[in-house]
């Protein structure tokens, strides 16, 4: 029975050995290696004759023998190790294994070492693969102008880019470890907070310009753009957020705007700005007849004027016309060019009418005072409509009415003005 249970448990031994799919080592106490399995091909690319009979060093790279030997000598005194060593396959190339060695024991003595080694030479390639992206992709952040924020699930940055010092003036460290939403200066931004939920929870990316205090007070324009990022598995890991500095473009594009505004000969806001500043007074739900009131305006018979002195005399006339006519307003009024030689003032907050017949009285009375043209004087009047607003009226109807009373000051004798009213819809 003893005999039985001797020839079994070689056998078991045998089997574990022989389909190990890890390559198996047997070496004996001074170091000679007895006992191999196919798996030593797999990993090594030696046949089992080429390597049995050597020395368990051989195999080994030449600057990790001391490695190798101390471990060696740990195992023959009963302990186990396990290590990464870097070993010599038949190709001539160098492959990294991960070893466990174990004693064998026979009758209480160590009796030669087992050894398996897994080949993790692709592993580390990939580990070495990513650190180097890791590292290179830090590099770039870390030199990018732009900002670069990482962002858990959670919501809290986990990295922020040096940028942040010279685009913003704080330092990156004070937004690592806070809210995505938090702003130094303590400002909060909901339509970004709005914009950012609604990639979490879509899992879309966005381009959204943001505008942010420098530390030393003046705002600084951001296009920040969003992106989720998801790892090899398709699970939602984390968000990044980069934000390239567009102040310069932004204040472009607010004078592009306000040049868009502007009419070119006399520097007064156009029609379409006229349009825009009426249509966003009339949107206030609380306002009550008589507070806005708008006047049209035009000199009389500047045809005349234009073709005998010319049109660079006119265009002239025009600049000075909005010059007088400004200096008539208050600082809350608006002057407007609608073409030609119209113009409309808007009034936004008059208490009467009264208010409003003093200011056009105070137009006409400038205007009648002398002109000179390029050394030439010139007289000219003008006339005004004026109109109040409704309840319910739309610019171009509160325009249209103004338009009507000017059209009665002209057939009355021009040089003066006339009022719509909305008390009897009926000119006075």
């Amino acid at each position: 029975m003893k005999e039985f249970l001797s020839e079994q448990s070689i056998e078991a031994f045998r089997s574990i050995i022989n389909y190990n799919p890890d390559a198996i080592f047997i070496v004996s106490n001074d170091g000679k290696i007895v006992e191999v399995n196919e798996g030593v091909t797999e990993c090594l690319g030696f046949q089992k004759e080429e390597i049995m009979g050597s020395s368990y060093k051989d195999i080994f790279c030449l600057h990790q023998l001391e490695l190798i030997s101390q471990f060696f000598s740990e195992v023959l005194k009963g302990a186990s190790c396990q290590y990464v060593a870097e070993a010599h396959h038949k190709n001539g190339d160098i492959v990294y294994l991960q070893i466990k060695q174990v004693p064998l024991f026979f009758e209480g003595k160590v009796n030669g070492i087992f050894g398996v080694a897994k080949n993790i030479t692709e592993y580390r390639q990939l580990l070495k693969a990513l650190k180097e992206s890791e590292e290179r992709y830090r590099l770039l952040a870390d030199n990018s102008l732009d900002l670069i924020q990482l962002i858990n699930l959670d919501g809290i940055v986990d990295y922020a880019s040096p940028s942040h010092k010279m685009v913003l003036g704080f330092d990156p460290k004070e937004y690592i470890g806070k809210w995505v939403f938090y702003q130094p200066n303590g400002e909060l931004d909901d339509e970004f907070r709005t914009i950012f939920m609604s990639m979490l929870l879509l899992r879309k990316p966005f381009t959204y310009e943001i505008r942010r205090q420098h530390e030393q007070g003046y705002s600084v324009w951001l296009e920040m753009k969003g992106t989720p990022m998801f790892d090899e598995n398709g699970d939602f890991r984390n968000m990044m957020l980069v934000g390239r500095e567009i102040t310069e473009r932004k204040n472009h594009q607010v004078q592009l705007e306000e040049l868009s505004y502007r009419d070119a000969l006399t520097g007064a806001p156009n029609r379409r700005y006229l349009n825009k500043m009426l249509n966003d007074a009339l949107m206030d739900e609380e306002k009550n007849v008589g507070q806005l009131a708008v006047m049209f305006a035009d000199l009389d018979n500047f045809k005349q004027i234009n073709d005998r002195l010319g049109h660079d005399a006119g265009d002239e006339l025009l600049r000075q016309f909005v010059k007088r006519a400004t200096a008539c307003l208050s600082e809350q009024d608006l002057l407007a060019r609608m073409g030609g030689d119209e113009f409309v003032f808007v009034l936004p907050q008059v208490a009467c009418s009264s208010d409003v017949s003093r200011v056009a009285e105070n137009i006409l009375i400038a205007l009648q005072q002398p002109w000179n043209l390029d050394g030439q004087e010139l007289y000219t009047t003008s006339s005004i409509g004026i109109a109040f607003y409704e309840a319910h009226d739309t610019a171009k109807e509160l325009l249209q009415k103004a338009d009507a009373a000017l059209y009665l000051a002209k057939a009355e004798g021009k040089n003066t003005y006339r009022i719509y009213s909305f008390r009897d819809s009926s000119i006075s």
